[in-house]
Parts: C-alpha cells; sequence; structure tokens
C-alpha cells in the first residue's frame, strides 16, 4: 500500500494552483492524476510538497524500483504536467491514459513546455509499440487514448493502433488497468471531453471522469472535471441525463474545476444556477469538494487567476461535510496533502500529522535555504500549456 494510507485513498497534495492527485487503488496499484512539482520556497516557509520526491518515497516497489500503474493526464498544460520528465525517469510507469489533443497541435516545439515534449514523445513511442505488436505492448509500454479523433483513420499517424483494447470514447467505462481486470476494486467512468470539442480552447479538451475505488459495499467515488467551465460542465451533465446514466455523476468528493475559478458557474458575471443544482444533486454523504490551489484572498479583483472567493463561496453553500482548499491544509509548519480514505468504518477524511519522506523534506529544505541567498523566484519554461 502506499505509505501512510491505510486503504483505498484520494490524496489531493499541496501543489499550488495545479492538479496533483494520487488514486490508491490497491496495495500495488497507484494512479496519478496530473502533476504539478513546483517549489515556491521563501524566508516564511514553504507548504508545497516535492511530489516526484514524495511518490519515489512511497510508491509500492517493482523489480527494486518504485512502480505508479498508471499516470493520467487531463491535458498538458504545464500545471498539470510539470515535473513528468523526472517522474518518467525515476518511476517505471505501467500504462498512460491521455486525450488526442498532445498528437494533435503544436508540432512546432519551440511552443512546447519541456514537460510537454517529454509527455508527448512518451505517448508518441508507446502508441507506436502497442501498433508494433498489434495490441498489447506490456508493462512499461501501455497507453489508452481517450476521446474522440481521426489520428486511427487509414492513412492517419496511428493507423492499425489497437483501439479495441486502448481506446475510449467518452460515455464508456474503463476496469483494466495495467493490463488487469480491476472491476472489483476501480471504475472509470469518462465524461468528456466530447467530440465537438475538439477545436475549442485547450482546457475544453480536457479528461473528465468518475472513478470509483474501494469494493462493493463500501466504496469512494470522486469527479475529476479538469480544467472545464460552465458550458462544457452543463454539457456533460446534460449527455449524462441524456442516456440515463445519472448514477455516473454521484461523488463524494469533487476536485472543484480548474482550481476552484468561477468560471465552473459563472458566465459573464452572472452566476448559472443550474450548474450549481447539478453538482448538489449528485453529491453524496459524506461529501468534501477539494481546490488544488494556493491559500484563498479574501476577494478577487477582475482578471485575477483562480482560485476565486465567489466560487468559493458557491461551493460552500452545497457541500455537505466540508470545503477544504490544499493550500490552507498545508502550511510551512506542517506540510501535508489532503487525504480521504475508505477504512473499516467507511470514509474518513485525514488532514492531520502527515509524515514527510527524508528525501522530499531534504529537498524542500535544501529549496528553502536556496531562496533565502536570492530573492528572485524559480524560473520555469512556459510553452504549451501556460497556467
Amino acid at each position: 500500500m502506499f505509505a501512510d494510507v491505510s486503504g483505498p485513498s484520494f490524496i489531493f497534495w499541496p501543489v499550488g494552483c495545479g492538479d496533483t492527485t494520487t488514486v490508491v487503488v490497491s496495495d500495488t496499484e497507484v494512479v496519478q492524476i496530473d502533476i504539478n512539482d513546483k517549489l515556491m520556497a521563501d524566508e516564511e516557509g514553504n507548504e508545497h510538497i516535492p511530489i516526484v520526491d514524495e511518490l519515489v518515497a512511497k510508491l509500492p516497489q517493482r523489480d527494486g524500483k518504485p512502480y505508479l500503474s498508471c499516470f493520467i493526464l487531463t491535458h498538458p498544460d504545464l500545471d498539470h504536467c510539470r515535473g513528468f520528465a523526472d517522474l518518467l525517469e525515476r518511476v517505471m510507469i505501467g500504462e498512460i491514459w491521455h486525450t488526442p489533443r498532445i498528437f494533435r497541435e503544436y508540432e512546432d516545439e519551440k511552443n512546447l513546455s519541456d514537460d510537454a515534449i517529454a509527455f508527448r514523445k512518451e505517448a508518441h513511442r508507446r502508441a507506436e509499440r502497442c501498433i508494433e505488436e498489434g495490441g498489447d505492448p506490456g508493462a512499461g509500454d501501455r497507453v489508452r487514448i481517450i476521446g474522440y479523433s481521426e489520428l486511427f483513420e487509414p492513412g492517419e499517424r496511428y493507423e492499425g493502433f489497437p483501439t479495441n483494447q486502448f481506446y475510449t470514447r467518452p460515455g464508456n467505462a474503463i476496469t483494466v488497468l495495467d493490463g488487469a481486470d480491476v472491476s472489483d476494486r476501480l471504475h472509470a467512468f469518462i465524461h468528456a471531453p466530447f467530440k465537438d470539442g475538439l477545436a475549442d480552447d485547450r482546457n475544453e479538451t480536457s479528461l473528465a471522469m468518475r472513478l470509483i475505488i474501494g469494493s462493493e459495499g463500501n466504496t469512494l467515488r470522486g469527479l475529476f472535471l479538469g480544467d472545464l467551465s460552465y458550458p462544457t460542465l452543463m454539457q456533460i451533465f446534460e449527455q449524462t441525463h441524456a442516456h440515463e446514466n445519472n448514477s455516473m455523476l454521484e461523488w463524494n468528493v469533487l476536485l472543484s474545476p480548474h482550481h476552484c475559478s468561477k468560471k465552473a458557474m459563472y458566465e459573464d458575471g452572472l452566476l448559472q444556477q443550474d450548474v450549481m443544482d447539478e453538482f448538489a444533486d449528485s453529491q453524496l454523504s459524506p461529501g468534501y469538494i477539494v481546490a488544488s490551489s494556493n491559500e484563498f484572498p479574501h476577494a478577487n479583483s477582475a482578471g485575477d487567476n483562480p482560485p476565486h472567493r465567489k466560487a468559493r463561496n458557491r461551493y460552500e453553500e452545497i457541500v455537505n461535510d466540508a470545503f477544504l482548499c490544499t493550500g490552507e491544509v498545508s502550511t510551512p509548519e506542517q506540510v501535508q496533502p489532503i487525504i480521504v480514505s475508505i477504512t473499516a468504518n467507511g470514509i474518513e477524511l485525514d488532514i492531520k500529522d502527515y509524515k514527510l519522506s527524508e528525501s522530499a523534506e531534504a529537498t524542500l529544505t535544501a529549496a528553502i535555504a536556496k531562496a533565502r541567498g536570492n530573492s528572485a523566484p524559480p524560473a520555469y519554461k512556459v510553452g504549451f500549456g501556460a497556467e
């Protein structure tokens, strides 16, 4: 089992305004949804976790190396893939899931961040291995493409890709993980991206899904919606209702879209109550809403990036149990994630007394020491996927 949890869990890491969620499925199966390995050290301390170091230290081992069953990229913005190259070098990744957009555009690498380049290169390699094998190429080479795409048509780049095994369209479920049938412990229902979103703003092509972990009678449901905004969110609800799949919207944990952006429920400054009603109607008990973001300001000015106080206020009006922010739960004095787990007593929230790994602690200490000697902020190449 992933260190520091005792059962199937969702772990939301404090990484600033960026998504980094670990899904613990079983003793040997761990899934990572997005990554934003970003230190922001200063004189006052740091509430962010060096996530690659932490994963390397706490993932289960296979053949003497940290093993991640699956890495899922919701979309290749930098705040969702920063650190992927480092992760790939230090961890064995059995399978990766992604949407087609990483293949479809930005062929000129000068427009890509380094980690987006690394992800696309690895996705290409794995897709080519699947074509060569005509099926499953085995752990370390598996890739699943999610969403509508012309990539597989005759004459296109991935003609011959084994779509029957490794291609999933919205409206369908995935119950195979890294070559194993996991239907008794993991169910991933894919809500988006939609076919008519291929040419839209990159955030609107985010992978959106509902995950169930745990065994029958003791399960935990999470709704993960990437960086989607109000129109696409409503499209998800409407399409799901139209296909009589309402149960596929149910959640115990909602990761608020786009780091708690007001664009999830406001258009032209006006609250769109229908989407809030949909969130409320699909909530189970217990119910938690998580913002993967920095600490909230008391108020926002026009044009501010997320997190948005107005969005938080709306979520707090509907949440059953608690609204939680990763950048507020974690402090420089006690660096820790938000963990929601299945225990013998049911679903429980754990947000105290987390033990940071020695390697992550050392990285954090070194970053703080370096920052004290240099007031300039860390420099990152920002290209495709600017936050």
